[in-house]
């Protein structure tokens, strides 16, 4: 039979012994000498304090060195080692350890898997793998976590490939097999030891060496343990004098090893009390968590907030906490590939491979961890790269750099990465010159003056341990087992493998502040005791979660599996662990445990109340907190107008005005300060994204205009108008483009045989096209004008008349956009109106509106009868010019008054098409204005 990696066998090539001499100790075991004790009870019934009071008595009897809490998690440690040093005891390092760290001291020798190295080898596997079972998602880091958990599980539950081999029943089962037979293989060849088969070896370990002084071990944090983990605690008990390990009430089973349970009472103190919080969104209750953190009056520390699924609330716990200054801490190890310092320096190997594409290059030059990223030359450099993408290579990037010298000397000095692409170097090489580059490419700048806030000054420590974290993932890197021997290879192999490495690495050190807002994932609050505690996320799917069936070993596979001795658990048995985890999270609360749940989600899609909250408790609805209302100390309010010493700059760059502006303000004083005061821009769109609707707009405005006067074929006109946009705005060709082509060659064709020889709507009236004419404000002292560029305009024998104005649009916009020029909402055709009146002495007789896409629409109103158009009143139309020369007059006025107010009319408007959104300090938004509703 072929050798499996039988838990408690050491198998070849894993390092020293072999199986006989494992066996052989086997026989030795002294049972029943140490007291083992069983600590069983509810939540604050004592039994991690009875575990305290014992090593605080060790300690200060100098007895330290013969006592040993063992714990699953390193916070769970640091938190057991902070509240011993509270009571002031000097606490050995070695006095509270995580299990993993026991079980590698005992067995200094194994060479345990890395987490990395698995995936690594699991992917290798794959690949070999047939396609039709697991081959063609190889490079799935879903599909390898999900094959490595479902490995851990068999491990777990004391079962290796062999125990598996004679249980499977489908192909799918059988494929799983021969992969997990593979890769026990593969371990063993490499001389590895996964973490289940190094725990059963230190059980074996200590029973043939013992545990030297220590007499005393305590078990505390866990739920359940492994097959190898109780083969370890029987160990202990073996070896030891006494054993405590302490456990929740409401288990289905407890470890063997226990012989003498001991129930503790329920806490005779009254639980915490419970407030039920309804909210509109996620983001709603974590603006109503943050309410109550500032409106208690309690200290920051006195706060907690457990979380289910981090996922949906860290984002905005982080957003929502950092904008209010709220200190928090998030008591788990953040991944090393989410920090920045991690993706920055990743992003520039890419480059590099690439050989400096110049989007991708764009972004990690203009990064704030980039030494030129924050220079004054880099917000121009960023703007004339992408106006001019697509582009690739150091020369590209140089010649939008010319005139910044920062910019051109830095890449400059990158010229010789320009070779990398085409070296072959060992993964020590690689190694060398990627630590020789991180900090040429890389600067975390001290935060001084006015940047030396407490925030900035953790996000820079958090940087740089983000940076040591980076250089260790390097160096871990070059030892991996694939680069063994020096055999030379790509820079692009050496980064596919540091980015798994990096995927599995943790970032920096351990956040010792005390003064702040705990956020615990639900597995890590086992052990506190807060005064007030948030439990976020309480829908369905989100806590409970749902865990369907498993796609290879359903609930009937493991049920059968499990009359075998292989204990995998159920969807059942998941479901119960749901409800245990909320009530270890209930019962973190001393005082008042908030259960808060959204009714819909991040995209608005509904959810339900968790079916774990008691409907005995009267549910809240969470008030309508807005972070300006929330903020601390009370935030520089929105500016509502510029000081009086500004208005004739103001004066100064608005001469005169456009209709369009007319409407920008309209729409909102800030959007027409920003965008034609001040003559801000947005970044330039990426090239596929450059033909937007304005674009279209202004092609089919030239091809019509060359078509009234020169009447060549629409055709033509609409080709040189597409070609001669497409080189000024350096669009590429592409499929989008090629469709957007024929649909404005189509549409305009289209019009151009409808209206036959361009024949005038009104009429006999004689038409003028593409005509500028000015409108003065009569009503303002300066007399400013009001620029009207009008499409095309006809006049008739009686002195009235008609503008037109194309749009490229389909008719449902067409007509909702005639509407509201009749409601008044809209100024820009009866501005025409009025300018052709002012300056020609007709009278308004009509406007109409002709949208061009998809169909030729015809929408529009005349004081005279037409076929296509609605009649209107002259005495309506003339209020209409009356009331918009009076709206325009109003929107200059207070524009040179140098009112500058974030009002928005349309509310809509600001989240779909304003570029100012995010700096004019708006305190709502259009979303937010649905979930208060």
């Amino acid at each position: 039979m072929r050798p499996g990696l039988g838990l408690g066998v050491l198998n070849r090539g894993s390092g020293g012994g072999g199986r006989e001499r494992l066996l052989r100790y086997d026989g030795q075991l002294r049972s029943g000498r140490a007291e083992s004790v069983l600590l069983i009870g509810p939540p604050g019934s004592g039994k991690t304090a009875s575990i305290l009071r014992s090593l605080e008595d060790a300690v200060r009897s100098h007895r330290s060195d013969e006592v040993q809490l063992l714990v699953p998690t390193a916070s769970m440690k640091h938190h057991l080692r902070s509240r011993l040093a509270r009571a002031g005891l000097m606490v050995p390092d070695r006095l509270v350890v995580t299990m993993p760290e026991f079980v590698r001291a005992v067995t200094p020798e194994l060479r345990e898997a890395a987490p990395v190295v698995q995936d690594r080898l699991l992917r290798a596997i794959l690949r070999d793998a047939p396609r039709q079972e697991f081959g063609a998602l190889a490079d799935s880091a879903g599909l390898r976590d999900r094959l490595a958990a479902l490995m851990g599980e068999f491990w777990a539950a004391g079962a290796d490939n062999l125990q598996l081999e004679s249980a499977v029943r489908t192909r799918g089962q059988r494929a799983f097999q021969t992969l997990f037979q593979r890769f026990e293989e593969g371990l063993a060849s490499a001389g590895f030891v996964h973490h289940n088969q190094r725990i059963a070896l230190a059980a074996s370990a200590i029973r043939r060496e013992g545990l030297g002084p220590v007499k005393s071990v305590f078990v505390d944090g866990f739920d359940r343990f492994t097959k190898q983990q109780e083969e370890l605690l029987d160990a202990l008990a073996e070896q030891t004098e006494e054993i405590r390990v302490a456990m929740p009430t409401g288990l289905a089973s407890y470890p063997q090893q226990a012989r003498k349970p001991d129930y503790l009472p329920e806490p005779s103190a009254p639980g915490p009390a419970v407030e039920v919080v309804q909210a509109p969104s996620p983001r709603a209750e974590v603006l109503e968590v943050a309410r109550r953190v500032l409106a208690g009056g309690r200290p920051f520390h006195e706060h907690g907030i457990v979380l289910r699924s981090p996922e949906h609330y860290l984002p905005l716990l982080r957003d929502v906490f950092e904008t209010l200054r709220i200190p928090f801490r998030v008591w788990e190890p953040g991944g090393l590939a989410d920090q920045g310092v991690a993706r920055h320096f990743m992003l520039w190997l890419r480059v590099i491979e690439r050989q400096f594409p110049a989007e991708e290059a764009l972004e990690a030059l203009t990064s704030p961890l980039s030494p030129v990223g924050n220079t004054p030359d880099a917000d121009a450099f960023d703007f004339e790269i992408r106006a001019t993408l697509p582009g690739t290579g150091l020369a590209f990037l140089r010649s939008a750099a010319r005139r910044s010298r920062t910019l051109a000397a830095f890449l400059k000095r990158l010229e010789p990465l320009e070779s990398w692409p085409r070296r072959r170097l060992g993964a020590t090489g690689w190694t060398e010159e990627c630590l020789a580059l991180l900090p040429a490419l890389q600067k975390l700048p001290v935060p001084v003056g006015e940047d030396a806030n407490f925030q900035r000054a953790r996000d820079w420590k958090a940087a740089l341990q983000a940076a040591k974290a980076v250089r260790r993932a390097v160096a871990e890197t070059a030892e991996l087992p694939d680069f063994a021997g020096g055999k030379p290879i790509a820079l692009g192999t050496f980064v596919d493998a540091l980015e798994d490495v990096v995927r599995f690495s943790q970032a920096g050190g351990p956040d010792q502040r005390y003064e702040v807002v705990h956020i615990l994932p639900v597995l890590e609050s086992r052990q506190w005791s807060l005064p007030v505690v948030f439990v976020c996320g309480l829908a369905e799917g989100w806590f409970p979660r749902r865990f369907g069936q498993d796609a290879l070993f359903d609930d009937e596979d493991r049920a059968q599996l499990r009359s075998r001795g292989i204990e995998l658990r159920t969807s059942a048995n998941r479901a119960e662990e749901e409800r245990f985890l909320f009530e270890t999270a209930r019962t973190r609360a001393a005082e008042l445990a908030v259960l808060s749940y959204p009714l819909a989600d991040h995209l608005g899609k509904p959810l339900m109340k968790s079916s774990l909250i008691d409907d005995t408790h009267a549910t809240q609805r969470a008030p309508r907190a807005l972070l300006g209302d929330l903020e601390p100390g009370g935030a520089a309010p929105c500016a509502e107008a510029l000081p009086a010493e500004a208005r004739p700059a103001v004066a100064a760059f608005n001469p005169g005005f456009s209709a369009s502006g007319v409407a920008s303000y309209r729409q909102c004083p800030y959007l027409y300060f920003a965008a034609h005061t001040l003559k801000l821009r947005g970044r330039p769109p990426a090239p596929d994204r450059r033909l937007d609707g304005a674009q279209l707009g202004t092609i089919v405005h030239e091809a019509l205009h060359r078509w009234n006067k020169e009447r060549t074929p629409m055709a033509e006109l609409v080709e040189e108008a597409f070609q001669a946009a497409l080189g000024k705005l350096n669009i590429p060709a592409g499929f989008r483009v090629a469709q957007l082509r024929r649909s404005v060659r189509d549409d305009l064709e289209r019009f151009a045989a409808e209206w036959s020889g361009a024949r005038p709507a009104f009429g006999n009236a004689r038409s003028f096209f593409e005509t500028e004419r000015q409108y003065r404000l009569e009503y303002l002292d300066a007399k400013p004008t009001v620029r009207c560029r009008i499409d095309r305009y006809e006049m008739d024998e009686e002195g009235r008349c008609f503008v037109t104005d194309y749009k490229y649009a389909r008719p449902a916009s067409v007509k909702a956009l005639l509407k509201d020029h009749l409601a008044g909402e809209q100024l820009q055709l009866v501005l025409y109106l009025a300018a052709l009146e002012q300056e020609l002495g007709c009278d308004p007789g009509g406007l109409l509106l002709c949208g061009l896409r998809g169909e030729t629409t015809l929408a529009g109103a005349a004081t005279v009868e037409t076929d296509c158009l609605q009649e209107i009143d002259a005495g309506d139309l003339r209020a209409l010019v009356d009331a918009a020369g009076a709206a325009a007059a109003d929107a200059a006025g207070a524009i040179l008054r140098g009112t500058i107010a974030a009002e928005p009319r349309d509310r809509d408007f600001c989240g779909r098409s304003c570029d100012y959104a995010d700096v004019c300090r708006i305190r709502w938004s259009a979303r937010e204005d649905r979930d208060a509703g």
